[in-house]
């Protein structure tokens, strides 16, 4: 039925991770009463990994299951769940932007969330369908105003947000020392430092205990290098509720990542007062992990991580005192509730920030990747210049 509201749309993933916490949280606080809300949930049936199995369908909501099929083809089944209606389709994947590059939706303004700087040549090659770009980390807001030079307006900066929960943080200063991974099990994200760092540690005469939460494609290698390490535990959280009910009982968050934009998991786990070291994989991550909040280290340098976290476990005042640094600074910053409005009111100005599209020669030949009557026409453009320029070169 047509409510005669324009129409929300958001693309996400049917997967466990922090692409599908941030589409999560949105939609938990977003107002209902500008848009029709629809999220397609893409569900990638050969990905080795996790599935998101808390995600709270709405009436308009739908899973998209897809395989090893050309995208031209998933493409043309996925463009039968995005309308032409009038309104705005949220997108941070290629996926949905190959669809919107094949069959025109002229009706819908195109948002589009830089998660971090893996996703800069998405937005690159396709910005002449994206109407406004948002960047999560400072670093990568910065970079996106210099590739896109003459579409600064165009380029929004709105931090992630988490939900603040309401607990009292236990600690001890006996027991050992509580380290939280949590990240897609993957050597990228720093996962195989994890055993390193805990042998310079014991080096140090630190005894810690290692939670590692997630999954993905190394994790039984990670399990299978930690076997001999009986302080590594392993879990696959199954809801948001269950990661914030292990992360309340941890002391530190740790993530030594090579390439990170502004992880979810950061910010749930300062939520929950774990204090955070983590490596310096964007400059724009000091802006949120200051040094009244915890630790930012080189990238690769094990040494300094095993440094800070010796100097957290025999200076359980200053960790404490972190750590409730880490809650107020998600409270006043970071609050889900006031993030979420930001996102809400910028999609309502939706008409005011849609964009005229101009092809350019790149557009065409990205086109004829899936469309031939597209690449006809260009195989007929050169042919026209070759044989104009031969003409005039007589």
């Amino acid at each position: 039925m047509d409510t005669g509201k324009p129409e929300l749309i958001i693309v996400s993933q049917n997967l466990l991770g922090g692409g599908t916490s941030f589409t999560n949280n949105l939609l938990a606080n977003f107002p209902r009463d500008f848009f029709d809300i629809k999220c397609i949930y893409l569900d990638p049936i050969n990905w080795h990994g996790a599935k998101a199995l808390d995600i709270k369908m709405g009436k308009n909501d739908v899973v998209f299951p897809y395989g090893s099929e050309s995208r031209r083809i998933r493409s043309r089944g996925l463009n039968k769940l995005i309308s032409n209606k009038e309104g705005a389709i949220l997108s941070s994947l290629e996926d949905e932007l190959i669809c919107l590059d094949m069959y025109s939706k002229h009706n819908k303004t195109v948002y589009f969330v830089c998660h971090d700087a893996g996703f800069l040549p998405i937005a690159i090659k396709y910005q002449s369908l994206i109407s406004v770009f948002i960047a999560h980390n400072i670093t990568v807001f910065e970079e996106l105003k210099r590739m896109l030079e003459g579409r600064e307006k165009d380029i929004y900066f709105i931090e992630h947000g988490v939900k603040v929960p309401s607990f009292v943080k236990e600690y001890s200063t006996n027991r050992k020392l509580k380290i939280v991974f949590l990240a897609r099990h993957h050597k990228f994200k720093g996962l195989f430092d994890l055993p390193v760092i805990n042998d310079l540690l014991v080096e140090k005469g630190i005894e810690v205990e290692w939670m590692v939460l997630g999954d993905g494609p190394e994790r039984q290698e990670i399990i299978k290098r930690t076997e001999n390490y009986p302080n590594f535990q392993f879990q696959i959280p199954v809801t948001a509720d269950d990661v914030l009910t292990i992360l309340k009982e941890q002391d530190v968050f740790i993530l030594p990542s090579r390439a990170d934009g502004l992880p979810v998991a950061l910010l749930e786990s300062m939520s929950a007062g774990c204090v955070p070291v983590i490596a310096n994989f964007s400059e724009g991550i000091k802006k949120v992990v200051s040094d009244d909040i915890g630790f930012v280290v080189p990238v690769g340098d094990n040494e300094a991580f095993a440094e800070k976290l010796a100097f957290l476990s025999n200076n359980r005042s200053v960790l404490q005192k972190l750590s409730g640094n880490c809650i107020q600074k998600i409270k006043e910053d970071f609050n889900i509730e006031n993030q979420a409005l930001k996102y809400y009111q910028l999609f309502t100005q939706y008409k005011q920030l849609k964009t005229k599209s101009s092809v350019t020669i790149s557009d065409l030949y990205r086109k004829a990747q899936y469309n031939e009557n597209v690449a006809r026409v260009i195989r007929l453009a050169n042919r026209f210049l070759v044989s104009k320029k031969k003409d005039k070169n007589k």
